[in-house]
């Protein structure tokens, strides 16, 4: 298939390093830190890793193959990814969750012996050409060097870089902790509800976005597929990160502890509207795309639902939670 590359240009974040706010009902102004968590020291010093969890929920009448989609997160490599089996090939008898798994799998052989994102999915596509499956898949991958985070995305699967920060709600005097958006991806599609893709057919390979983003401690990565990003709006990954990050994080708590709980939260809440399909009421990111293409479509749109979300954590050499390697049916 032939298409025009996109571009995604990156945001650029400046460093805060000290915010003013007024207290209700007192006319002192008081300075103090963006956070009492996240301090400017922790930007470009030391040494630091990713802390993961997944989860990843099949089509209801796909959970006996294992759904469509694919992941891995790998904290030895700081490196992760997610792939979406193309669907259309199913009419041909062919397994795309078979494909993208397997892409996958090549990929992370790649980073972890060249620590290359661009060329691990050039070798990936190769091998897999090589061994003649059949099948094709959409493919977002990503890995942590230093403090800049690099996002290579081939298709409509998702990420987002989540930051801690302070927000007062309408109505309210006291200012609650909620994560603003330092990054996001966009899809990659020829048309709509038609990705850039991988394949083994003769059809050329488009070229992926490839960006670097800064990150600190306590930024938060979520990486999904569509079947995640076509229900789920932005804004409502970022209240289900508050609510479950939100208390560890006002305490000064541990919060790898609650990525599990994170990541299956936003995995079965998209199902969850993704049921929704008859629901004219119901108004999804995919529904909006489509109108956007004089297409009628409203409710939920039913898929594989697959994330990973990795936390920036100082490297300490210690182990703990979400530092085990995380496949799915590699």
């Amino acid at each position: 298939m032939a298409a025009v590359l996109r571009r995604v240009r990156p945001v650029l974040q400046a460093p805060w390093r000290v915010a003013a706010w007024h207290l209700p009902h007192c006319g002192a102004r008081q300075e103090r830190c963006f956070s009492d968590f996240i301090t400017a020291s922790d930007e470009g010093t030391g040494r630091l890793r990713l802390a993961f969890a997944a989860a990843c929920l099949p089509h209801p009448e796909k959970v006996e193959k294992g759904g469509e989609d694919g992941y891995f997160a790998c904290p030895a490599r700081r490196a992760f990814g997610v792939a979406d089996g193309v669907g259309g090939w199913a009419d041909n008898g062919v397994d795309p969750g078979l494909f993208a798994r397997r892409l996958l799998q090549l990929c992370l052989e790649g980073i972890e012996e060249q620590s290359d994102l661009h060329e691990a999915l050039l070798e990936a596509t190769q091998r897999i050409l090589k061994e003649k499956l059949e099948g094709g898949s959409t493919a977002l991958l990503g890995q942590l060097d230093g403090s800049t985070m690099g996002i290579l995305n081939l298709g409509d699967s998702g990420a987002m870089l989540l930051r801690p920060a302070l927000r007062t709600p309408p109505q309210s005097d006291s200012p609650l902790l909620f994560p603003r958006v330092v990054f996001r991806s966009c899809d990659q599609t020829h048309y709509f509800n038609c990705p850039y893709q991988l394949g083994s057919g003769n059809a050329p390979v488009e070229a992926p976005d490839f960006i670097r983003v800064r990150v600190r401690i306590g930024d938060l990565v979520v990486a999904a597929t569509d079947g995640v990003f076509d229900n789920l709006f932005d804004h409502q990954v970022q209240a289900i990160v508050a609510q479950q990050l939100g208390k560890a994080w006002s305490q000064g708590a541990p919060v790898t502890p609650h990525l599990n709980g994170l990541a299956t939260s936003i995995a079965k809440q998209a199902q969850r509207i993704g049921q929704q399909e008859d629901h004219k009421d119901i108004i999804t990111p995919f529904a909006l795309a489509a109108h956007s293409e004089g297409l009628s479509f409203r409710g939920g749109k039913l898929d594989d639902t697959t994330v990973v979300v990795g936390l920036v954590c100082s490297d300490t050499g210690e182990g703990g939670p979400g530092d085990q390697a995380l496949l799915n049916n590699f």
